[in-house]
């Protein structure tokens, strides 16, 4: 496993973005990238690969979530066309990681510093990133 490591937090409209340091040991939180009318997948995807040139990453991580329920398997569908887009742009490594609990797991961490959920909605998707990239980094130890 190279590091640093780049992870994306999938999402229709937004994708969370945390690194990793050069040891693999923290995941720290970056920002978050969105689709909207003016912006596509492809403006993303540039975005994304940006970043990843910026923290000289070595692999990308994208939480993909468990198909306990049919939704999770339309959205394991997207991501995995996501994947494939990424793969034409780049030849990093790209490895999935379940996220299954990590936007709970944020909301639940930025309840306990006392955020307002509402008003935080981009800050959930990279604390969701950030969240299962250390759980990657700490079971990879």
């Amino acid at each position: 496993m190279d590091y640093p490591i780049l992870a994306i937090d999938y999402g229709d409209k937004h994708f969370g973005l945390a690194v990793s340091d050069y040891k693999g040991i923290l995941a720290t939180p970056l920002d978050i990238v969105s689709i909207s009318q003016n912006r596509t997948a492809e403006d993303v995807i540039t975005d994304i690969l940006n970043y990843a040139e910026e923290y000289k990453a070595k692999t990308l991580l994208i939480g993909q979530p468990q198909p306990f329920e049919i939704q999770q398997k339309r959205t394991n569908k997207k991501i995995d066309k996501f994947i494939e887009l990424i793969k034409q742009r780049t030849d990093l490594p790209i490895i999935t990681q379940d996220e299954s609990y990590s936007t709970s797991n944020a909301q639940n961490m930025l309840k306990e510093t006392g955020q307002n959920i509402k008003g935080t909605r981009g800050k959930i998707d990279k604390v969701a990133a950030t969240v299962f990239l250390q759980e990657f980094l700490d079971s990879n130890k």
